[in-house]
Formats: structure tokens, sequence, C-alpha cells
């Protein structure tokens, strides 16, 4: 592989990093709409960072990170909500549906909020996002990318931080990298389940970073 390059996330990335997540999240689709359905997943996760930053090959984003220390300004939610309702009506008129993704969205957004006061984790310091395109993992680019996500939150005044995540994601990495599960929930025998079958949060230690 050619020499990865580290940078701060810019909007011309969107369309690669949408990539990556729908490939991740969206296989039931395929084409543009699967790129759309992963930017308007994109967009709802950055309209809460702090600090973003991505991976690149060649200029290509291949990786990317998100953290949140403390809430986002109104100019980041602004301008990643108006990417969001554009990418919505995009997927409309390819035939997707954006209010079942958007329904989707609110119920994971709910049973977060649920999780997170179930574990007791700080909510001020969140790692938001972090997806790896498939072609790039196992080579270390996504210990680079988490632990300057560490590094920032660190240096923001975290001593921990929280991860959402699901068996939908692979959550097992968040165990090898010796996080704590703070709290779990199964959807299982959820008859009209929409969600994942098991949702978590992980807890991350800082102490000791950036000191």
């Amino acid at each position: 592989m050619e020499p990865v390059g580290y940078r701060p996330l810019r909007d011309e990335d969107i369309e690669a990093l949408g990539a990556i997540l729908g490939d991740t999240w969206h296989g039931y689709t395929k084409g543009r709409k699967r790129v759309i359905s992963g930017i308007v997943d994109f967009a709802n996760f950055a309209r809460r960072n702090t600090f973003a930053e991505v991976a690149v090959v060649n200029g290509s984003p291949i990786g990317v990170i998100m953290t949140r220390a403390g809430v986002s300004n109104k100019k980041t939610q602004a301008h990643w909500d108006a990417i969001g309702q554009r990418t919505r009506k995009e997927l409309d008129e390819l035939g997707g549906s954006s209010a079942e993704l958007a329904r989707f969205l609110e119920a994971m957004e709910q049973a977060d909020r649920d999780l997170l006061e179930q574990s007791g984790c700080d909510p001020d310091f969140e790692l938001v996002l972090f997806a790896v395109s498939d072609k790039a993992r196992g080579l270390g680019i996504g210990s680079t990318l988490m632990g300057h996500a560490q590094g920032y939150l660190a240096a923001q005044g975290a001593s921990k931080a929280f991860i959402f995540t699901d068996t939908d994601c692979t959550w097992e990495y968040y165990e090898h990298r010796g996080m704590r599960r703070a709290a779990e929930r199964s959807f299982a025998d959820d008859g009209a389940r929409i969600l994942p079958e098991r949702m978590f949060v992980y807890e991350m230690n800082l102490e000791g970073i950036g000191r």
C-alpha cells in the first residue's frame, strides 16, 4: 500500500467515507443508493463531533475517527444538518426511504441514551465514529487514528471516554484494546426488531495519555 497520511476531515472526503459506511451498514442495497445511505449516517454522526481526522492514501480517505469533548458548536451542527437534508432528499429520489432510515436512527439514538444512562459513563467525552475500509484493516491504521483521538480527548481533560457500538459493527475490537463493557442491551427477542441484536457502551481509560 502507498504511504498513509492523516489530516483533518474535509467536505471533499464525504463521498469516500459514505461509501465505507454504506458497505459496512447498507449491504442490502447497492450502487449510489448504498453510498448515499452511508452519507446520511455519516452526517448524523458528524453533527456532534469536535474532532475529526481521516487516514488517506493518494488523497483518498480509507478511514475516519470522530470524537466529542462537550457539545459541538452550532456552526458544525448546521453544516452537517444541511448535508444530511440534501442527501436524504437524494436518497428518496433514488427510490430509497429517508423516512425509514430516520426512524432507525431515532430508535438507535433513544437506545443509546438509555444505555449511556445505565453505564454511568461521563457523557461529555465520546468516541463518536470509528471506521476503516475493509482493504485497510490489519495495517495499524485504525490504531493510529485511535491514538490521535485519545490524545485529543486527554488534552481536553478526559480521563475516560465512551463509545456506542453493536453487533452490526466490529465491537470485538474494543475488547481487544482493553476497553470495559459498561452497559449492554439485547433486542434479539423483539419481534419487530429494527435495531441490532445487541447494543453496547464501552469505556476507554485515558489516564496517562499525553501526560
